[in-house]
């Protein structure tokens, strides 16, 4: 198996995101042969006749097309500005009520995202930067700012209004936030008590200590047995399915492995194992890599077999 260390050799910068759910929030693609109907009146009488149904009467439409509804204001608080790291917890739905996405299907964890890089349909990201953190509100989005003609199948149909209902739960300049928020509600949710917290960010956790162990020291190459998860569980990339270790110069510039993994393993000794939690600025960043999303936090149970 390829490692996923190859060709990952620097800190890459937050530019780009990935969602990391199915992409049903991802900004949908026409086809070429694709003939487009105008179904801004259609959608807007939609939006007027489920208001009028739903005795809704504090709707703001926006020049878009947008109906935006607040319900809860916390006017004294920031609003996010382009290029800033947004965090929300949301439920979209169709206007008939079936959800076809939310945060509570995925334990209630807030989806963090960088606004205004065109990567989130137009509505949502419209609706976001109409509100405050700490503001919940409810977008009604006309299918021109949502998915189109297109849909996303199989649970949106082409042409049509959803909704989402959205709370604004951070603003930040980095990921480094929301990805630690990430890291400490599994720490959490996984009764983990031992996590040492480095001042990079990292969550080193041992597990198997051997104190008269030679250290895995800068210029030391390192032979090293480990699977690679995202947050979920998902294995990404593994040694011990066969067995082999993972060989590489700890501390080695340029750095042969990514900054996380290169400053767990320095902490460790030989025969010793842990499980690190790496931050995305200290993994694959915005890049992603293969099954890895963009700005994913990832983790590696780690042994350290070998030591010269």
């Amino acid at each position: 198996m390829k490692s996923f260390f190859s060709g990952k050799l620097r800190r890459l910068p937050v530019v780009l995101m990935w969602l990391l759910t199915a992409g049903l929030l991802t900004t949908a693609c026409k086809k070429d042969n694709e003939t487009t109907t105008d179904y801004t009146t259609v959608d807007d009488a939609a939006i007027k006749k489920y208001l009028a149904d739903n005795a809704i009467t504090t709707a703001q439409k926006q020049p878009s097309g947008l109906y935006y509804i607040p319900v809860t204001t916390n006017a004294a608080a920031p609003k996010p500005t382009a290029n800033q790291i947004v965090s929300i917890l949301y439920t979209g739905k169709l206007l008939n009520g079936t959800v076809f996405d939310a945060t509570s299907q995925r334990d209630n964890t807030p989806l963090s995202f960088i606004l205004g890089v065109n990567r989130i349909i137009p509505g949502l990201e419209e609706g976001i930067s109409l509100m405050h953190k700490g503001d919940k509100a409810v977008f009604l989005i006309p299918s021109g700012l949502a998915y189109g003609p297109s849909g996303a199948a199989p649970s949106i149909p082409a042409n049509a209004v959803i909704s989402f209902e959205v709370e604004l739960t951070d603003i930040n300049t980095s990921f480094a936030v929301p990805d630690d928020n990430l890291i400490v509600r599994y720490l959490a949710k996984n009764n983990i008590t031992t996590a040492q917290k480095q001042t990079s960010g990292l969550y080193f956790v041992p597990t198997v200590s051997n104190p008269t162990g030679v250290p895995a020291a800068a210029g030391k190459t390192i032979s090293v047995l480990y699977t690679g998860k995202l947050l979920n569980g998902t294995v990404f990339d593994a040694t011990k399915a066969n067995n082999v270790p993972f060989t590489f110069v700890v501390g080695a510039m340029p750095k042969q492995v990514i900054p996380g993994f290169d400053e767990g393993i320095s902490l460790m000794r030989k025969g010793e194992k842990a499980t690190l939690l790496i931050p995305s600025a200290l993994a694959y960043g915005a890049s992603g890599s293969g099954s890895i999303p963009a700005n994913a936090v990832i983790t590696f149970d780690v042994e350290v077999v070998d030591v010269k």
